[in-house]
């Protein structure tokens, strides 16, 4: 076997991954997101929830969408909502969305809403910190820049 052959064998899990992944929203953003019915935590919203994409096409019934528990969402104010449960997920591929809104009725609206605030503004530093990173990665006349090569000056 040669030996692009084989890297290529060896590489192709990678290419198609195997989870099915989910994402979940809160409104506001920032409640604490868990699984319905095993109570374990995926963090806080907007998170990805991954699942084995094998498992659930051996659980899928043909003709029909593969099932994954449904979510709880927990603001800090205590306020909680539910998704359906269990939740279709018809494109194992891609994944599905899944939004919780607070409900409106519940106390401690402005406690969820400032937390959601601080999220946003903490995420948006986060996107200015790794924009600078990468825009000093690419300034350095050590790394490769297009039209001059590895270690050339400017």
């Amino acid at each position: 076997m040669h030996l692009r052959t084989l890297t290529a064998l060896l590489l192709l899990p990678l290419l198609f991954g195997c989870s099915t992944c989910i994402t979940v929203t809160s409104d506001p953003e920032g409640a604490l997101i868990t699984d319905a019915e095993s109570g374990a935590v995926y963090g806080y919203a907007p998170v990805d929830a991954e699942f084995d994409r094998s498992r659930l096409e051996a659980e899928q019934v043909p003709g029909r969408c593969a099932s994954v528990p449904g979510f709880t969402a927990k603001w800090p104010s205590g306020a909680e909502a539910r998704s359906v449960s269990p939740v279709d997920v018809c494109d194992l591929r891609y994944g599905t969305d899944v939004r919780l809104v607070r409900p409106a009725d519940a106390p401690g609206l402005e406690q969820d809403l400032r937390w959601a605030l601080e999220r946003a503004q903490r995420r948006a530093r986060d996107a200015e910190l790794e924009r600078d990173r990468l825009q000093l990665y690419l300034d350095n006349r050590f790394f490769w820049r297009p039209g001059w090569g590895f270690g050339f000056p400017r």
